[in-house]
This record gives C-alpha cells, sequence and structure tokens, in this order.
C-alpha cells in the first residue's frame, strides 16, 4: 500500500488514502519533496494537516505555513513542522484500499501503520530519476518522485 489521492483527484480538500501500489497511471501515488513541503505530482498540490485530517491542498507560499510543511524521520515517522508527537496514520490499522491517512500521536510500540518507506521513482527518463540513497527530505529532490509506502506491507 502507498500514499495515494483518493480517486486521483486534482481538487483541493481530497482526501489522502492507502492504495495498492499501481503499475502504470500512477502520478497520483508520486511526491516530491521541496523545503518542506510533499507535493503530489498529479495535482501539484501539497498535503496539509486540518484538524488531524490529512488532506491535499493549494501549496501556501508563507513562511508560517507549518501546517503544510513536514519532517521524514529515518525511522520511518513522517511528521508536521507543527507537531514532532503526530504522525502520518492509516486509520485503524486497516488493510482495504481507500483507508484514510490522518494525524495520530505516535506510538512507540504496535506502530507499524505509523511507519513509512520512501521508494525512489524509475523513470525512463534517466534526468528524473535518483540513484541516491538519502532521504529525500534530508536535501531537495524536485525532479524525483518518489512513492510512500507503508511499512506494514511487503510490495
Amino acid at each position: 500500500m502507498v500514499i495515494d489521492v483518493s480517486y486521483d483527484s486534482l481538487k483541493a480538500a481530497a482526501k489522502i488514502v492507502v492504495w495498492p501500489r499501481k503499475t502504470k497511471d500512477y502520478d497520483n501515488q508520486l511526491w516530491t519533496y521541496d523545503n518542506g513541503y510533499i507535493i503530489n505530482k498529479n495535482s501539484g498540490m501539497g498535503i496539509l494537516e486540518s484538524d488531524k485530517q490529512v488532506i491535499q491542498y493549494k501549496r501556501k507560499m508563507i513562511e508560517d505555513a507549518h501546517n503544510q510543511r513536514w519532517y521524514y524521520r529515518e525511522d520511518g515517522f513522517i511528521y508536521p513542522q507543527t507537531d514532532p508527537n503526530l504522525v502520518l496514520d492509516i486509520r485503524g490499522n486497516w488493510t482495504k484500499p481507500g483507508t484514510v491517512v490522518l494525524l495520530y500521536e505516535r506510538k512507540y510500540e504496535d506502530n507499524l501503520n505509523q511507519l513509512w518507506d520512501l521508494i525512489p521513482h524509475e523513470s525512463s527518463d534517466s534526468s528524473n530519476s535518483t540513484s541516491n540513497s538519502n532521504s529525500p527530505f534530508e536535501e531537495d529532490y524536485d525532479d524525483a518522485g518518489y512513492g510512500f509506502s507503508s511499512a506494514t506491507y511487503a510490495l
């Protein structure tokens, strides 16, 4: 399962969900990291936390857009700048496609539904692919597409 935009939506406020990884027509499952923003390749929108909901929204280009800026920890947690104790979580640890991704308090045990792996996108255009093993959250890879896979599932 990977992070996806519900129904491949291009609209603001579309929910962020988990979905089986696609092999084609998957731009809605590809993300880039730009100065703290996680941007969907398909819509060009960032993800935003709003009252513990995670949705896509037009990127706010202001200094205090903290509810749209994210960090990735090497141990697999993705959290908003606003609160490192809240992390992306698969609601109810469900395995059903379309399950909502939300913010939940970070758990120190039994937390596989809160851990994410970064999957570099393999592009047929070698100028867009990356062989760098660093997390894209440590540096700025504007053109590299990444998928976020729940550590709960083997791909």
